[in-house]
Formats: C-alpha cells, structure tokens, sequence
C-alpha cells in the first residue's frame, strides 16, 4: 500500500540503485529527516520532495514491514530516495536511490 505520492515524478532521471544502511539526523519537526550520513559524508536535506508510505498487508500484523520513503534534494543538488524500515525487528534507515541531473 502507497500513500502521500507527492513529488515522484515518472519525469525523473533514472536511478543509481544503492541500498546501503545510512545514519539520520530528524529536525524538531517529527520523523522528517534534516542530515544524512553516507559513506562517511553528512549531506544536510534542503527539500524533502515527496512522502510515501509502504505497509505489506499480505502477512499478520506482527510480520509485517512497514517503510516510510523520502525523495530528499540534498546541499550537493542531488536528490536520494531514502526509507525508514520500521518493523519487524530493528528499525534502520537505507539510502535506496540516488538520482543525478534530474530536471
């Protein structure tokens, strides 16, 4: 199930798919990230572009994965496509794309 699709565009350029763990900062506002740190790099969040929500209603409640997505123009003009992967187990975020020169 998707949810809150603002800001994906079929327009954008391709993606460079990356799927690594990556530390982030949230600001004062709740869950919205502000910094994220990749390979060592802290790259600070100037828009977030879009929202969507992903909850796999297939299984029982108790095995289900739900994660939060977040296209993210960052201080370098490069746009990333990041989740919070927030259960089962432990919760962790994932830099998923990265998209260059889009527009």
């Amino acid at each position: 199930m998707m949810s809150s699709s603002r800001g994906y565009s079929e327009n954008m350029a391709l993606p460079r798919f990356i799927s690594e763990e990556i530390e982030v900062k949230l600001s004062e506002s709740p869950g919205l990230p502000e910094s994220i740190v990749w390979r060592g790099r802290e790259y600070r969040v100037v828009e977030i572009e879009g929202i969507r929500r992903f909850v796999d209603l297939k299984k029982p409640w108790w095995r289900r994965r739900h994660r939060d997505y977040f296209l993210v123009k960052v201080d370098t003009g490069e746009t990333f496509e990041i989740y919070f992967h927030r259960g089962p187990g432990r919760q962790y975020w994932v830099l998923f794309k990265a998209y260059e020169g889009e527009d």
